[in-house]
């Protein structure tokens, strides 16, 4: 075992001294607790080891009181990798417990936790812990989160940890990849300061996925299948449940499969928590978040278009928590009073300038900081506070890791019995017509309650229903949106010094014409007032804007109201919007149908339009055929459906696509593109006629790449169906250089062609010899989801070889050629690992050298037996850690046998020096011939009464290790030699 494993198990030992007999031997293995699926009557608890079968639990109410016990079982998940869990029943709620467990002679330390409250109790508080996105095996940076949160909250409410919170929850991204190595090191590790202490609920991220995509792993670390919510189960794999904590329901969604059946679970939980008398919040959970301003797109959709409406059906529900974004984020849906969040952890950087990024008015604030929040519900107030701590910036962090001490960066609050704020008015008096620019007022905010003002939205409109919106415009009192940049990286607030009860048209901003303005406050408590009564306006002097018609899709079903609107129009009396099929047109043929419209905005709608059609649109002035707006196209038939088997191909393979409630004309085709080419400006790679109403297209002889389909109407472009993507081959992109010998610390640019195009591929940089996914990731940068372009690298690299490809979608799925190159003169130097000698007597330390080493903190030296293999199920003889890049230990108590030492990088078990083998020999063996004999004598005889320094000094005979060969040392031989 390693030694430093012994000495933590020996400081253990003795802070438990007089509590129970703490067996230790050169074979021990520290074992660290792991609780999960917290009730007010049971928890689990987990541990992995080495070895050894049994799954014990000793607990009790007292530290010296362990009296229960509990066996469990244990899993054989991989070599050396023993998962042990057993379930705590029948425990009394919000009761401390103490606890440790043993398997074997090994025993972790005493721990203590505390039960949940009984659900639907009505006092004392829930607080929880959120974090996510671990993701980093090289660097212990979420260890340091989970450790800084930890001392803060134990500050903060003078208490142990597990006194002062109910559990953890941790929204996705545990793991880079979904292997043993990572759930054992980036997981339960770097989770390990509070998992013996709180409870840990895990929501499945894009991760975990990969290497891993059944979810096998994830299923046998955690236990939740047995989880039920008013009796209703989660998924069969564990990657969508709900479970409830005294009057909170937690509701764990999987972002990364939005199918039907996890609809309808989703609707069947919110629907029993509304009906529920001792549920009052509804706390929602999941990976891809609501909204994001970087890397703008890369969210939820399905969260954002269907689900997050299923849980506002409930005002139970107030906030949900997502991740994937590794920084932090929160705002306000538009118009349900419930927050939304991103907790991204420590996980790759992220920071401004990196991506598309976009400032959406429903995101009050984005801050690239590593931070964590602390949720504190109090039940019987009916109120919840989150708050946000920051320890580092990524970039700051490189040269002065964590330096924010836990700064608070956010604070908001949900009180669940407050009434809106006081409804206001616009204060202007409007009489005769404006001109502009012109500053519309608003009356000042009142609250009965004593909240304040987070939000004003102000909307005008052609219309007093505010059906046809000209500005729909929401502010909050802050909008914190990018940062200072170098040195210092601080939030910038956007809104700051702007009086958001204000709103401004400015010059040209709005047409010639009638309108009508209203205004409506938000309080801090999300909670919106009634609409002011709108004011009527007029707005002269004014230009009639840029005539435009638009539509809201392109395909509509045979009986759905086709509304096409309109804006700045001439506003003459005759005119008028027509519907013409394609390839009409207008004055040479009649309109299939039109209407005259009212005013330069507005909107008109077209029934019954006869189906299996595509037709346009057109705004014609003054009863004439004078168009003065671009035409809309659209398609009145149902959509059709495409589909393949599978998305992936190989060279040579026959793609078949099949299509359902086609029109069935004689000129409708399918096309095959190349992700990234527009249809009707770059032609299509392959394409088939598809003349019936359903059918198979079968596409051969694709070159390797990725592609697209689409049902195509008419001989023309229109795409009457969803877009299926597949790919064909594997390593499909290219990526190159214009050099592969680079200057040290010169920007380079790295050039990429037919990637996949998915959200977030990047371009990865590892040194020479490494695997992706298993050894440090150098450096990285997102591509922005392009399927060709460049990016250029600014971050300085040492000296020495590296290799780089572009891998897809946030994973280590390599999708390109890989392109070696250097930075400096030199290779980089190959690490070595010597011993002084080849043999050695019983003894006398083995003295071994290492140079040119990557130089990690956890590095390390470890001793074999020969035949025996690193992370088999014989573990090392003895260890230690070598984290500078070169240097020399010595290794002693090593009994006679064949070994080997091998150096090993960051915890794990990749060898990067040839092994050097050696031999201890016996005892009283000087001259190695395996034998203690005469001639052993005689070479003692002939060092006797020399000192080092002198040539005929052995040290091999100086057994008492005092630099000179004595009488002393003769009778240490002797008695080697009588008793060999």
């Amino acid at each position: 075992m390693r030694l430093t494993g012994w000495l933590r198990s020996l400081r253990s030992c003795a802070m438990l001294l007089g509590l129970f007999l703490c067996a230790l031997s050169a074979h021990a293995q520290q074992i660290s607790p792991y609780l999960q699926t917290p009730t007010a009557n049971s928890i689990w608890v987990s541990w992995k080891t080495t070895a050894g079968t049994e799954s014990r639990v000793e607990f009790g109410t007292a530290p010296d009181q362990l009296t229960q016990v509990v066996n469990g079982s244990v899993q054989q998940l991989g070599t050396n990798y023993l998962y042990h869990s057993a379930q705590l029943t029948g425990l009394q709620p919000n009761t401390f417990y103490y606890y440790r467990v043993r398997t074997g002679t090994n025993t972790s330390q005493v721990n203590r936790f505390r039960t949940q409250p009984v659900i639907g109790e009505q006092a004392g508080h829930v607080r929880i812990l959120v974090m996510g996105d671990n993701q980093i095996i090289a660097d212990n940076r979420y260890e340091k989160l989970v450790r800084a949160a930890r001392t803060k909250l134990e500050s903060m409410y003078a208490q142990p940890i597990e006194a002062a919170l109910n559990l953890v929850v941790n929204v996705g991204d545990q793991v880079d990849v979904g292997t043993l190595e990572q759930y054992e090191q980036v997981h339960f590790k770097m989770s390990a300061p509070v998992s013996a202490n709180l409870p840990i609920m895990t929501t499945v991220g894009n991760h975990e996925f990969y290497y891993d995509g059944d979810l096998a792993l994830y299923q046998a670390h955690f236990k939740y299948e047995g989880i039920r919510y008013q009796g209703i189960a989660g998924a069969a794999n564990e990657s969508y449940y709900a479970n409830q904590v005294g009057r909170v329901l937690f509701v764990h969604l999987n972002s990364m499969n939005t199918d039907a059946a996890q609809e309808a679970w989703l609707r069947s939980v919110v629907n029993a928590a509304e009906r529920d008398s001792t549920v009052d919040w509804v706390i929602s959970l999941i990976h891809h978040p609501y909204q994001a301003e970087q890397y703008v797109g890369d969210i939820s959709q399905t969260l954002r278009n269907s689900w997050m409406s299923i849980l506002a059906t409930s005002r139970k529900h107030i906030l949900n928590v997502g991740g994937h974004h590794h920084l932090y984020a929160r705002g306000q849906t538009r118009d349900w009073p419930m927050y939304h969040m991103i907790s991204g952890g420590t996980a790759w950087d992220q920071y401004w300038g990196q991506s598309r990024e976009e400032d959406f008015d429903d995101v009050q604030k984005t801050i690239a900081n590593w931070a964590w929040q602390i949720v504190d519900i109090d039940i019987a107030n009916r109120s919840m506070t989150v708050e946000t701590y920051a320890e580092a910036h990524p970039i700051v962090y490189r040269t002065q890791g964590f330096n924010y001490n836990s700064r608070l960066i956010d604070r908001f609050e949900k009180k669940l019995d407050e009434v809106a704020p006081s409804r206001p008015t616009i204060q202007n008096t409007i009489g005769a017509p404006v001109t502009l620019p012109y500053t519309f007022n608003s009356s000042a905010f009142n609250s009965s309650t004593g909240e304040t003002l987070n939000s004003t939205q102000f909307q005008i409109a052609t219309d007093s229903a505010f059906r046809n919106l000209s500005v729909d415009r929401i502010r909050d009192f802050e909008d914190i949106y990018g940062d200072t940049g170098a040195p210092l990286y601080e939030p910038v607030d956007r809104n700051q010094g702007v009086n958001i009860l204000n709103w401004t048209v400015p010059a040209f901003g709005l047409p010639n014409g009638n309108y009508f303005v209203r205004v409506r406050h938000r309080d801090a408590n999300v909670m919106w007032s009634a609409w002011s009564d709108a004011k009527a306006f007029t707005v002269t002097g004014s230009n009639n804007g840029t005539p435009s018609i638009s539509i809201t899709q392109s395909i509509y079903a045979p009986t759905e109201p086709v509304v096409v609107t309109y804006a700045n129009g001439y506003g003459l009396a005759r005119d008028w919007i027509g519907v013409y099929r394609k390839g009409q047109t207008p004055g040479n043929v009649t309109s299939t149908q039109y209407k005259y419209v009212t005013g330069p905005n507005g909107s008109v709608s077209f029934a019954n339009l006869p189906a299996g059609q595509e037709y346009f649109a057109a705004f014609f002035t003054n009863d004439s055929f004078t168009e003065i707006a671009p035409r809309v196209s659209f398609y009145v038939g149902n959509e059709v459906g495409i589909s393949i088997p599978r998305t992936e191909y190989a060279v040579g393979e026959s793609v078949p696509i099949a299509w359902t409630g086609a029109p069935a004309h004689a000129s409708d085709w399918i096309g095959v593109y190349r992700v990234g080419h527009v249809p009707g400006t770059q032609t299509s790679t392959q394409w088939q006629y598809t003349p019936t109403a359903s059918g198979t297209a079968t596409i051969n002889g694709l070159s390797k790449g990725y592609y697209y389909a689409a049902f195509f109407l008419n001989d023309a472009y229109f795409e009457a169906s969803e877009r299926v993507f597949f790919s064909v081959g594997d390593q499909i992109a290219t990526v190159s250089m214009p050099s592969t010998v680079l200057a040290p610390n010169a920007d380079f640019s790295v050039n990429f062609a037919n990637g996949p195009g998915t959200p977030k591929d990047y371009i990865g940089i590892f040194r020479a010899g490494a695997t992706p996914g298993v050894d440090v990731l150098v450096d990285y940068l997102y591509v922005d989801g392009r399927a060709s372009g460049s990016v250029t690298f600014t971050e300085d690299l040492p000296e020495g070889d590296y290799f780089l490809a572009l891998y897809i979608n946030d994973s280590y799925t390599e999708v390109s050629n890989r392109v070696a190159f250097r930075v400096g003169n030199g290779t980089t130097p190959t690490p070595t690992l010597r011993a002084d000698r080849s043999s050695y007597r019983q003894g006398l330390p083995v003295v071994l050298n290492w140079t040119n080493t990557p130089g990690g903190t956890r590095d390390w030296i470890g001793i074999y037996h020969a035949g025996s293999n690193p992370g088999s199920s014989n573990p090392s003889v003895s260890w230690r850690y070598a984290p500078s890049n070169s240097g020399q230990t010595s290794f002693t108590g090593l009994a006679r046998g064949n070994y080997y030492a091998t150096f090993m990088v960051n915890d794990g078990y990749t060898e990067i020096t040839p092994r050097v083998n050696f031999t201890i020999r016996a005892a009283g063996d000087l001259n190695g011939d395996n034998v203690v004999d005469i001639n052993d004598r005689n070479l003692l005889r002939a060092s006797l009464g020399k000192c080092e320094g002198n040539p005929a000094y052995n040290r091999d005979a100086d057994y008492d290790n005092d630099a000179c060969v004595t009488q002393l040392d003769y009778q240490a031989w002797y008695s080697y030699y009588t008793n060999p």
